[in-house]
């Protein structure tokens, strides 16, 4: 402990030289950033600061506190990633579901945009002593357009070099082959640590009981009814709009869990008043809704087909709550979504 805690002073040291950030003057010599960042390269002095740099680099430029998801403002639904509240730990909770996104054909830089948004937004729900996430991934309605190889590992090295040992759980549920042929692409790369928080879990007694061990039984109750909502074909207009309240009183809220609703997103207004400090922003068309300036949902016929293919994976999908976790067989993967041959092992996450 006493080398470690050496090592953190002797990197704060290193790091004083380094002109702060504007938006956050003492990030880079936070013991909490120099912890992480250090314990991300085994505790490589050397390797900490270099990669603790760049991320100072990374933020001065992108400004990623700043940062907003135009896509979801022009499109609403263009994510349907969402923090929903919080587990049992007090880690933010991040869901996302395939069925309810309104495009099948992301970038990395729309994904790293939206994803940036949230975990940025997250940190201001987090108490003292919190310092990860947790995200669950529906995999309902996935098709390789929406999650592919390329756009996995394009996204997870942008989180790997800059928010180094902030995940603390993956989540992926109802997985079907389309993402067994992802993953399988994306895992060489991934650090065995990053691998270790991932959980794959597949029939409604397995989801059930690691729900029941990380969430309180509001936040399984509101995934359960979130989940099998959005196995519903069609999919019922309170979960494609799921940045609206329900319309009856007591009914399922997809803008997440009542706790998070009533501590974040009911409060939103008044809390907007206080200029003096940043406060916690929830999914850009919640926040639309609530002023009035949503736009009208518009699919295109090609992602009217999209979403059409995504319905029928989600039927694929659609378990009979064996306990069978066991790998399904790989689906074949065409060259533009696969990940290119000179791409690097990425570090923890």
């Amino acid at each position: 402990m006493a080398d470690k805690e050496n090592l953190i002073t002797q990197l704060r040291t290193r790091m004083q030289s380094v002109e702060p950030l504007a938006d956050e003057p003492d990030f880079h010599t936070n013991s909490e950033t120099v912890a992480r960042y250090l314990k991300s390269r085994d505790w490589n002095l050397e390797e900490a600061e270099r990669l603790l740099k760049e991320t100072v680099d990374y933020r001065r430029q992108n400004r990623p506190l700043h940062l907003d998801c135009r896509w979801c403002h022009d499109r609403p639904g263009f994510h349907s990633m969402r923090q929903i509240g919080h587990d049992e730990m007090g880690r933010p909770v991040i869901y996302s579901n395939f069925s309810q996104a309104t495009t099948h054909r992301n970038s990395v830089e729309d994904s790293v945009s939206h994803v940036t948004y949230l975990i940025e937004n997250a940190k201001l729900t987090m108490q003292p002593g919190i310092s990860t996430w947790v995200f669950i991934i529906d995999c309902t309605g996935m098709t390789l357009q929406s999650c592919n190889p390329k756009l996995g590992y394009g996204v997870t090295q942008i989180m790997a070099n800059h928010y180094p040992e902030r995940l603390g759980l993956v989540m992926c549920l109802n997985h079907s082959p389309v993402f067994h042929g992802v993953w399988k692409a994306i895992k060489i790369f991934l650090h065995d640590n990053t691998v270790s928080k991932m959980k794959l879990v597949r029939s409604k007694r397995k989801i059930l009981q690691t729900f029941q061990k990380y969430f309180s039984d509001e936040m399984t109750a509101w995934l359960l009814d979130e989940i099998r909502l959005n196995k519903v074909k069609p999919l019922p207009e309170g979960q494609v709009q799921f940045w609206c309240p329900p319309v009856e009183k007591g009914g399922h809220d997809p803008r997440g869990s009542p706790s998070y609703v009533s501590k974040f997103i009911d409060p939103y207004t008044s809390n907007t008043r206080d200029t003096a400090r940043r406060i916690h922003k929830p999914h850009p068309n919640v926040l639309d809704n609530m002023n009035g300036t949503v736009l009208e949902v518009t699919i295109s016929p090609e992602e009217a087909k999209e979403r059409e293919q995504a319905q029928a994976v989600a039927e694929a999908s659609n378990f009979d709550g064996s306990d069978d976790d066991t790998e399904v067989s790989s689906v074949h993967i065409a060259d533009e979504f696969k990940i290119p041959q000179t791409a690097l092992p990425l570090s923890t996450y």
